[in-house]
């Protein structure tokens, strides 16, 4: 999925970045955040077929948690980007404190 690799390109941007340029860290919080949003309706879609999956096989006779792990095996990206997203949350939220420090900074400064 080539949305992954550009959240990775992105995420490594940021930890290369300068913490001080208040515009590139709101540019890569813009960016990073419309990847995560992309990644939230295919996350959703996918967890859709996953727990249809999950029905059909417990209609068929299975267990729920030997479906689950079936479900779990045909549907891998869900896995993946609930993982990758709950990473990219942490990045975004980290940008969120560096741009307000550096508000805060700005601020008291100007006093």
């Amino acid at each position: 999925m080539k949305e992954i690799q550009e959240l990775n390109d992105y995420v490594n941007q940021y930890y290369k970045c300068d913490r001080t340029n208040g515009e590139e860290l709101l540019l890569l919080q813009q960016k990073i955040s419309g990847l995560l949003y992309y990644f939230e309706t295919v996350r959703s879609q996918q967890h859709d077929a996953f727990e249809c999956k999950v029905f059909e096989l417990v209609q068929e006779g299975q267990s729920v948690a030997r479906a689950v792990n079936e479900a779990h095996v045909t549907y891998p990206l869900m896995y993946k980007l609930r993982r990758i997203m709950d990473a990219g949350y942490r990045i975004v939220d980290a940008i969120r404190t560096n741009i307000s420090y550096l508000k805060s900074e700005m601020n008291n400064i100007k006093r």
